[in-house]
């Protein structure tokens, strides 16, 4: 291509303060590098009516950030398009060559999923790559994202690219990178890719493009079977019954390798017809996110329908999991932290019976995530770890300790992620549907949670999010976190506030980020945090109860009900 002849002062990281021509300035210098001819139509009208949206597109940049860069669609450097995705990939790659040994030659793998523009952008961050003299192992089209981080360790590359925004609403999309070690990236590589790409676009410099389209792999066999062989852990007692599950993989990618997964452990899977075909516009959901109230309304009624056993989803990159049991009295849907106490109980309680357990195991959770994991690794022997919140936190830190020469068995976050295994270094949602069947098949879910609550308690957890969308809402809201860690109240739900914890201090390992916990003295647990990118605080809430049988979910219910007007109360004061 030619060069763009941009510099940074042209497409600054801020809002742009200047004047609307510099703007316009900026838009005509884009429009004239764009490749993508919706896009450059696109600028040709917001140039010809100015305003706001000229300015939203044109007047900053979207940041590469938490393991990558994500936006909406559109044009312009503050949206995501085929130009911007050409910045980004040049920047990775120049990156790569000044801190990977040999990456041309161990190469990139890249992946996409089945949102609007994601097969485009991959292709053209191959383009990059390839023209770059970078080797391109290109995945099949609309895989899962586990399967790429599965494939980067499979080839031994220098990194990996996944083309996907996840769960957010279709008009997004996304470009998230992982290292070489197989996990997704953290400092000082999202820094440095960062500054790469800024010197991309000041330099002006021509982009090469390769006629290459890089090297077909299809790891889908391999990944299969090292799954089979993952959920192989949980042991079978003679007989078990199989599980009849309603899967919906909510228009995303999951669906051609998660039912084989979960049928190889025993389940008669029947899927949601409607949901199964990839369809990045999500025609049946408002928001495809099984955590989402109605997401998973179809796959309900289709387990009653089917006399399904079993609910399981995935989210439209099948990194996530969701599942729900069927019971007399209707669905009975799991947290993401109850599914990860399912998940740690019954991966501990398998290592328990192996043999050669020198190495002392661990698991993981993000701080945000329920405080009964440390108790259920306590009660095998093992240790529970924390970490900031993200998978790239917790597969980053598992890998320090098993490189001291400890044993990894599970990690998870309260958002429905979980790892299940090593056979990908992140969240999985296809590895672990394989393994919950497993888990299924043992015992009823229902009775092994009702188990651990008689053991160790009962943890009740929810999130709630506080907004305010007016000017400046972030930072107010914001400043009332940092009050809170300032000012703490002595009390909340009439008990003494035991502990704090300030998170902009470093400590416990932990490195600094924003957010306040507050414990009170019976251990339930209050934590608060901006969310960095929206207007929004997100609240966290742990109860910690006696358990004497299923009504004491209901009742701590309530205590989480007064819980909540008191903490959002405090954060609006």
């Amino acid at each position: 291509m030619n060069g763009p002849g941009m510099t940074m002062n042209d497409i600054d990281s801020k809002p742009s303060s200047s004047t609307s021509s510099t703007t316009a300035t900026t838009a005509r210098r884009w429009l004239a590098a764009d490749p993508d001819a919706a896009t450059r139509t696109a600028t040709e009208a917001l140039l010809a009516t100015g305003g706001d949206a000229l300015e939203a597109a044109f007047g900053s940049r979207l940041q590469f950030g938490t393991a990558g860069i994500r936006g909406t669609l559109g044009p312009g450097p503050g949206h995501l398009n085929r130009l911007l995705i050409r910045y980004v990939t040049a920047g990775l790659a120049d990156y790569l060559l000044a801190r990977v040994p040999n990456a041309r030659e161990r190469g990139v793998v890249v992946g996409h999923d089945a949102r609007i523009g994601s097969p485009e952008f991959a292709a053209e961050s191959v383009a990059v790559l390839t023209g770059a003299g970078f080797l391109v192992f290109n995945c099949p089209p609309e895989s899962p994202t586990p399967l790429m981080a599965f494939a980067l360790l499979q080839h031994g590359a220098a990194a990996a690219i996944v083309v996907t925004a996840s769960h957010n609403p279709p008009e997004y999309n996304g470009f998230k990178v992982y290292w070489e070690n197989g996990a997704q990236i953290i400092p000082p590589h999202d820094h440095g890719i960062a500054l790469a790409i800024d010197a991309v676009i000041a330099s002006g410099r021509d982009i090469p493009l390769g006629a290459d389209v890089g090297t077909a792999i299809t790891p889908g066999d391999a990944y299969l079977a090292a799954v089979t062989a993952q959920a192989a852990r949980i042991p079978l007692p003679a007989g078990s019954p199989t599980v009849r599950v309603t899967y919906t993989p909510l228009h995303g990618v999951g669906a051609g390798l998660c039912e084989p997964a979960m049928t190889a452990e025993g389940a008669e899977v029947t899927t949601v017809a409607a949901q199964r075909t990839p369809d990045g516009r999500f025609p049946t959901v408002r928001f495809p996110n099984p955590e989402e109230a109605g997401a998973m309304d179809m796959a309900d009624r289709t387990a009653l329908d089917t006399g399904a056993q079993l609910i399981i989803a995935n989210d439209p990159d099948a990194d996530r999991l969701a599942a729900g049991v069927v019971t007399p009295t209707g669905i009975r849907r799991f947290t993401g932290d109850e599914l990860g106490a399912l998940f740690a109980d019954a991966l501990l309680e398998a290592r328990g019976r192996e043999k050669n357990l020198a190495e002392r195991a661990f698991v993981g959770r993000s701080l945000v995530s329920s405080e009964l994991l440390t108790a259920i690794a306590g009660y095998y022997g093992a240790d529970g770890i924390e970490t900031l919140t993200g998978f790239k936190w917790l597969w980053n830190s598992a890998l320090d300790l098993i490189a001291t020469g400890r044993t990894y068995v599970f990690a998870y976050e309260e958002a429905l992620g979980y790892s299940v295994g090593p056979v990908a270094r992140d969240k999985d949602g296809i590895g672990a549907a394989a393994t919950l069947i497993r888990i299924a098949r043992q015992k009823p879910l229902i009775d092994r949670l009702y188990a651990i609550y008689a053991r160790h308690g009962y943890y009740g957890t929810r999130q709630k999010s506080v907004s305010d969308a007016s000017n400046g809402g972030l930072a107010r809201l914001t400043a009332r976190v940092s009050a809170i860690a300032a000012a703490p109240p002595a009390t909340l739900s009439g008990l003494p506030v035991a502990r704090v914890r300030d998170f902009t201090v470093p400590q416990d390992g932990l490195p600094a980020t924003e957010g306040v916990g507050l414990w009170l003295a019976d251990g339930t647990r209050v934590l608060v945090r901006p969310s960095g990118t929206e207007p929004k605080i997100k609240i966290y809430i742990q109860v910690v109860q006696p358990w004497t049988g299923p009504e004491t979910e209901a009742a701590t219910r309530f205590r989480i009900d007064a819980l909540e007007a008191e903490v959002v109360a405090l954060l609006k004061s």
